[in-house]
């Protein structure tokens, strides 16, 4: 593997950053994804590491500052994994884990002592990336919906 250098958000990377978000959460309009980017970039409570090869940005994650209660936490604020993604030919190399490290020690200065993140239930890769990085599995939520009968 080529040498990979990481580097805290820059913007002359915002049209890579918001491609790969959007293979991350296919189905979210666009318009909307580039929103949530742009919140990002203006809050002091969240920042962006990327990894970059030879070919540009291959990999980014997103770390919050959460305040409001973090399911299993036991301190506040609590840092927190938003998003993080790898381009498929650079995973299992080591990529996420030091994005993950650079993330982790971010928090760390903000005063944070734990950090969070979730996945959905059925997403066994990203439950297993999680657990292989040193998380435990707090809680499961499952939804539900319902139809209402209406009169018309």
């Amino acid at each position: 593997m080529n040498t990979i250098e990481y580097i805290k958000f820059n913007k002359a990377h915002f049209g890579e950053w918001r491609k790969m978000s959007l293979e991350l959460f296919p189905g979210y309009a666009t318009d909307h994804l580039e929103r949530d980017l742009l919140q990002v970039i203006e809050s002091d409570n969240q920042e962006t590491f990327f990894a970059k090869g030879e070919e540009g940005i291959i990999g980014f994650i997103n770390v919050s500052i959460r305040h409001d209660y973090v399911e299993g936490s036991n301190s506040s604020p609590v840092g927190y994994i938003e998003a993080i993604f790898i381009k498929p030919d650079y995973r299992k190399h080591g990529v996420a884990r030091k994005l993950v490290d650079l993330g982790e020690q971010w928090v760390l200065e903000k005063g944070c002592t734990q950090m969070g993140s979730d996945t959905w239930a059925s997403n066994k890769h990203a439950r297993k990336f999680h657990l292989g990085l040193g998380f435990k599995e707090e809680d499961t939520l499952v939804h539900y919906i319902k139809n209402l009968k209406t009169d018309s």
